[in-house]
């Protein structure tokens, strides 16, 4: 085939395909695992304790979770840690995880919420069962840190799923986001995000259908791209926006905007809207946790 007739991006492809991947030794990685974009999850019932069938997807995502981890362990990683960050913060099976992981559990009550445990140590974030911002088309349980509050969040203008945001708290500590597995929906926002992300869809949204991969074809994917994005960590930069931050934050009803809008230094937008200004990213997170 003529090579000049392939895209550049096929090309690449065709070069990691061939290439042998160098393992980097030493690693320290962050994984932030939540549950709606785990294969085949498509209806809130199924990521609650009180769904018939949530332990049967909770042991989805501790399996998606494990190979993640595996990917991570091959591409070189001496130290892996693992945030359950959907719901409970309760739900991957700890006893089923690979032994060579620590697990984070529950939630503090501060700030960092889905990416506790960050700091300045780790050398990549790992993303695993994320979903697509509140509001998309075509996505699966789509929602932005809220179900029932948020209709969309901004940084800086820019519109952020729950990636991007836990993306800039890693940008805090100078840690990239390197590999994403979700809906089709989640890679797509991920992609505009992160520059050079490996993305894994599990499933494609069809209305509020879903088309999924086989839950092992998934694994593999998942394990594969983890090993793949660690083996050229030196492609990615972390995510970071210049100062000051303003968050801007669109609830889903005037009472929300009401009460967050009493925060000190917030500003009122319009009925639904409530804005916050600060030089330091960490306002900013104080700020999501305490308004909402």
């Amino acid at each position: 085939m003529d090579r000049t007739l392939l895209p550049t991006g096929m090309l690449l492809s065709l070069i990691l395909c061939v290439a042998p991947l160098q393992a980097q030794e030493g690693l320290k990685v962050f994984i932030s695992v939540d549950m709606e974009g785990i294969t085949d999850v498509i209806n809130w019932d199924e990521t609650g304790s009180s769904g018939s069938d949530y332990q049967y997807y909770r042991t989805l995502m501790t399996k998606e979770t494990n190979a993640a981890i595996e990917g991570a362990l091959e591409a070189g990683a001496t130290e892996v840690i693992v945030r359950d960050s959907h719901g409970s913060a309760r739900n991957l099976i700890p006893e089923e995880l690979n032994p060579h992981a620590k697990l984070l559990r529950d939630w503090s009550g501060g700030p960092y919420s889905m990416m506790e445990g960050i700091d300045e140590t780790f050398d990549a974030v790992i993303f695993v069962g994320y979903h697509a911002k509140a509001g998309t088309t075509n996505a699966t349980l789509d929602h932005t840190m809220s179900s029932v509050s948020i209709n969309d969040l901004k940084v800086n203008g820019v519109s952020l799923p729950e990636a991007g945001w836990n993306g800039l708290i890693a940008g805090c500590y100078d840690v990239p986001v390197v590999f994403i597995a979700g809906d089709q929906a989640a890679c797509d926002q991920a992609s505009a995000i992160f520059e050079n992300i490996e993305t894994v869809a599990v499933k494609k949204g069809i209305g509020e259908a879903c088309l999924n991969l086989h839950p092992q074809r998934s694994r593999e994917l998942i394990k594969a791209g983890v090993k793949k994005a660690l083996g050229r960590l030196a492609d990615f930069r972390p995510l970071k926006y210049k100062p000051p931050y303003t968050i801007e934050i669109q609830f889903k009803n005037e009472r929300q905007a009401y009460r967050a809008s009493w925060y000190p230094g917030a500003k009122r937008l319009g009925d639904r809207g409530v804005s916050y200004t600060s030089a330091e990213f960490l306002d900013l997170m104080r700020f999501l946790m305490l308004a909402r």
